[in-house]
């Protein structure tokens, strides 16, 4: 039994059931009775914007992703450079110098200078992600608030929030 346009079921035989012998009502035809073709407007206008909102993060991932941050050392002798995730992509003398060095202050430079290079990367990624902060949030809250949708999904919600919170309870009567 598929979905039929104009929002009927069918038999097999192609004809509507009637009386005490209709088939269960799929779970689109279900939402359709029940919510109408208003909230179904509401819902396709979220799935935009989450297609959008999606769309966007994609991109910062996508440009975070080539992204690198190099670091050099004060003498100038030693650069280092990593990748978003603080992935080391090169280490780079530039002079002789680090030939004369101790080993434990090379060795100290290296984890110094890729430390800072770490840090500066991910304060780009924060950067970068902060304008998407909170819109996961906000576009429920704006999408769905004084609606029926959220009239409809709050008891859910408090069910969610209740078992979560059974859940965490238990979890500590065990863990003493």
């Amino acid at each position: 039994m598929g979905y039929q346009s104009g929002g009927t079921a069918r038999d097999s035989g192609g004809t509507r059931d009637g009386g005490d012998n209709r088939s269960p009502m799929s779970a689109r035809e279900q939402f359709e009775s029940i919510l109408g073709s208003t909230l179904q407007e509401q819902f396709g206008e979220m799935q935009q914007q989450v297609r959008e909102h999606a769309e966007r993060l994609a991109a910062v991932q996508r440009e975070l992703a080539a992204r690198t941050s190099t670091v050099r050392s004060k003498d100038r002798s030693v650069s280092v450079t990593v990748g978003a995730r603080g992935d080391v992509r090169e280490i780079k003398f530039h002079t002789e110098d680090y030939r004369q060095m101790d080993p434990v202050r090379l060795g100290k430079t290296l984890v110094d200078l890729i430390g800072k290079a770490q840090t500066e990367s991910g304060e780009a990624a924060r950067e970068a992600f902060e304008p998407l902060r909170g819109k996961g949030d906000e576009m429920r809250r704006s999408m769905l608030a004084g609606t029926p949708v959220e009239e409809f999904l709050a008891p859910l919600r408090e069910m969610a929030k209740g078992a979560a919170e059974a859940s965490g309870s238990r979890r500590g009567k065990h863990d003493d």
